[in-house]
């Protein structure tokens, strides 16, 4: 009885952490977060729009069409249409920010988040590995989220081991998917930022 309970609980808190560290709720975290930073709540809020809500619409829509088995498209080759389509969203929030002034920040942001999500397309549609973007997305943001604010938000960090314990626990992903999607998060993500920013 003890070990069963034990497994439940263990199972609540993988779905729990699974959905507050889930793409779109960072995306926008992110976004928010470094918008403020930069002075300019409202670019963030654009940037959280174009990675955050309207990608999670569109899934929920490809859901409703039974395009899509579930919200994290957990299944590997069901994400292809969906990365294309997001890669979509979030290069029209890179040309408003470009046509309109938008600070440096949220534009290497968003620099940062294409060409994280093209290489999660390359993991997915080249090297066939379904590359966990739950680990890639969180490393990734709080990479750039420590280099735009401050070096404390490092610290968070250490929970990229347990959301990727939660993927794995959830049987949704391989330990090398997990592996993958970090590694990705932790090297193009600030790599693209600190580049971007650099020469803005």
């Amino acid at each position: 009885m003890t070990t069963l309970v034990g497994a439940r609980s263990a199972h609540v808190m993988a779905r729990v952490l699974t959905e507050i560290a889930a793409p779109w709720t960072v995306n926008i975290a992110a976004s928010l977060l470094v918008g403020v930073y930069a002075g300019s709540w409202l670019w963030g809020a654009v940037v959280a729009l174009f990675s955050g809500v309207l990608p999670m619409l569109m899934i929920l829509w490809e859901m409703s069409r039974d395009r899509v088995g579930d919200h994290h498209v957990t299944q590997h080759d069901q994400r292809h249409r969906v990365i294309v389509a997001i890669l979509v969203l979030v290069a029209a929030a890179l040309v408003l920010q470009l046509a309109f002034g938008a600070p440096e920040q949220t534009v290497g942001l968003t620099i940062a988040g294409l060409a994280t999500l093209l290489a999660i397309g390359v993991w997915t549609s080249i090297v066939h590995i379904k590359a966990s973007v739950h680990t890639a997305v969180w490393s990734g943001s709080v990479a750039i989220i420590g280099l735009a604010i401050s070096p404390w938000w490092w610290l968070l960090l250490a929970l990229t081991p347990v959301i990727g314990w939660a993927r794995l626990h959830l049987r949704d992903h391989t330990l090398t998917q997990v592996l993958a999607g970090t590694a990705t998060g932790l090297i193009v993500a600030p790599m693209t930022y600190t580049v971007v920013t650099a020469l803005y």
